[in-house]
């Protein structure tokens, strides 16, 4: 099994023994390039030492489902971003996945799950909408974690990032997000939380500086994304050095994906629910809660 590399003394050891051992599903939530895969290795390898069976919930393996000739077909990428119907279709289906899951597992299981949200990317979790999963996902047995890397930390985050694309060493690490992708998705954010008005122009000393990923910013937006669940930011200021890939990890229960009848089902609700012009803005809309 994976090594814990996490320092005992560290508040990411001290938070991650609680979350292992007592919450029924753990969500990391944030952007690309925060450690998040890291961190999920080593929650998960915790957790099955606790005694846990753990079992995964992941966007790129949920959206990978999703993604059929078919579907693609009449919901192509676009500049290479998934469609917003397949986007929003995912969302639903999670929930759904979700308590499914919780009323096949009983409470020796836990669930980890990674959220980006920025663009409708599994949003619908932390959306309180009027269904079987929302008393579920509004328990304080599930929590969500943000994890905030430091400047510092952020910049090894990234650099190391630049690295594995170029040599990889596990499969995903070649399809990871591009540098130059990690700061598009931060300006996102930032530009969010000025609309949001949960930050101001004034907040920024130089122009330059709204460019820059900020901890302070960045913990602000995604707390508003979260007001609705029960959250907790997790600061990052130690360099994490994982013994081989950060996607290095074997689970001892599941990883929750839509099999091709939930896939179709799914599509069809959201033909159902959805125009086009308000899917667009639906999705568009994705952090006005």
């Amino acid at each position: 099994m994976t090594d814990i590399i996490l320092p005992p003394n560290s508040n990411i050891y001290t938070t991650f023994q609680q979350l292992a051992s007592q919450q029924r599903m753990v969500f990391l939530a944030g952007l690309p390039g925060t450690g998040k895969s890291l961190l999920i290795q080593q929650l998960a390898v915790m957790a099955q030492q606790a005694g846990r069976t753990v079992h995964l919930l992941q966007w790129d393996v949920t959206r990978a489902a999703f993604e059929t000739a078919v579907t693609l077909q009449k919901y192509p990428e676009i500049d290479g971003v998934t469609h917003p119907a397949i986007r929003k279709a995912v969302g639903l289906w999670a929930r759904t996945a979700v308590h499914n899951w919780h009323q096949t597992y009983g409470p020796s299981h836990l669930l980890i799950g990674e959220v980006p949200l920025i663009g409708n990317r599994l949003t619908e979790l932390t959306q309180p909408l009027d269904d079987a999963a929302e008393p579920l996902l509004n328990n304080p047995a599930c929590c969500f974690v943000i994890p905030t890397p430091s400047k510092a930390v952020r910049q090894v985050i990234e650099d190391s990032r630049a690295r594995s694309i170029a040599n990889p060493q596990h499969e995903k690490e070649a399809r990871d997000a591009q540098p130059n992708v990690l700061q598009l998705l931060w300006e996102e954010v930032a530009a969010i939380g000025m609309q949001l008005q949960l930050i101001q122009k004034s907040d920024f000393s130089e122009k330059s500086d709204f460019f820059a990923y900020d901890p302070a910013v960045y913990t602000a937006v995604y707390q508003h994304l979260l007001q609705h669940r029960h959250h907790q930011t997790l600061r990052i200021d130690t360099v994490l050095t994982p013994n081989g890939s950060a996607y290095a990890l074997r689970i001892n229960g599941t990883e929750l994906a839509a099999t091709p009848t939930e896939v179709t089902q799914t599509m069809q609700q959201i033909e159902t629910e959805f125009s086009r012009d308000g899917l667009e803005t639906s999705v568009a809309n994705w952090y006005r809660l």
